[in-house]
């Protein structure tokens, strides 16, 4: 059982401290969140007294109070955060386009939901952060989008800048010369529909596809890579029916010398 002091009482407070002056020089008091005066009732030549001193506003242990403390503190930056995360893709939208913005609303909206009652379990009520009273983000439409206008510009400028890709229009003027069962073929075809499938979003106002197929990134990378292999692909086969085509020949001249002789 710990022992009741001035040093272990919640109600110190040691960031107030006052030097006294006079016939008490030399020494000082701390503050005290019970004593009407609002220093503790004594006065200190040094720490270790704290000790011997209590009164009868002593309060609980003053660690316990000073861990509570720090946990209330680290729940509080976490809710805030969810709360700020909400507010941030609710006018943004999410870095993620697998869903719609409503859905990871709503996803998101539920997880406050369970933090909150994770609070209630762990802290007293004294300890509550002052964001645990804010209302609960409002339930979305599951097909909510932030930035329409947005969406659409950037839809239309990626499929602009699709369509004039170099290596896209290479491909799409050499595709016809590979064989069906290639696979060069397979690839440059699964290149072509991501321009379809992004073109149609936007006839159809499809504002999740068009910020999913929107995104870009290491696209240009596969096409040069696609028409890479297809030069390579189209160059071995221009070869071997060279070569073809000169054993074709040198057969023949064989013939028609034979038939001469006989």
């Amino acid at each position: 059982m710990e022992k009741e002091s001035c040093r272990n009482c919640r109600n110190i407070d040691f960031n107030r401290k006052e030097v006294l002056e006079g016939r008490l020089a030399g020494k000082y008091r701390y503050g005290c969140k019970y004593c009407k005066s609002g220093y503790i009732c004594g006065v200190l030549s040094h720490d270790e007294k704290l000790e011997m001193m209590v009164c009868q506003g002593y309060s609980g242990n003053r660690q316990q109070a000073d861990d509570m403390d720090s946990i209330a503190q680290s729940y509080e930056e976490r809710l805030q955060e969810l709360y700020d995360r909400w507010n941030l893709w609710r006018q943004t939208g999410t870095l993620e386009a697998e869903l719609s913005d409503g859905i990871y609303l709503n996803n998101l909206r539920k997880g406050i939901g369970a933090f909150l009652r994770q609070i209630e379990k762990v802290l007293p009520e004294e300890h509550y952060p002052e964001c645990y009273y804010s209302p609960l983000p409002p339930v979305m439409d599951e097909s909510y989008m932030a930035n329409e206008v947005e969406i659409k510009e950037a839809a239309g400028k990626a499929l602009d800048a699709y369509r004039k890709n170099h290596d896209y229009q290479w491909l799409q003027e050499h595709f016809c010369e590979l064989q069906n069962d290639d696979r060069e073929t397979g690839e440059a075809y699964r290149l072509f529909c991501h321009e379809e499938v992004l073109e149609q979003a936007i006839r159809d106002g499809d504002l999740l596809k068009m910020k999913r197929e929107s995104c870009q990134e290491g696209l240009a990378v596969a096409l040069a890579l696609c028409r890479k292999r297809m030069e390579k692909k189209l160059r071995s086969g221009k070869r071997k029916r060279g070569k073809s085509g000169e054993k074709a020949q040198i057969t023949g001249q064989l013939d028609i010398a034979e038939l001469k002789v006989s």
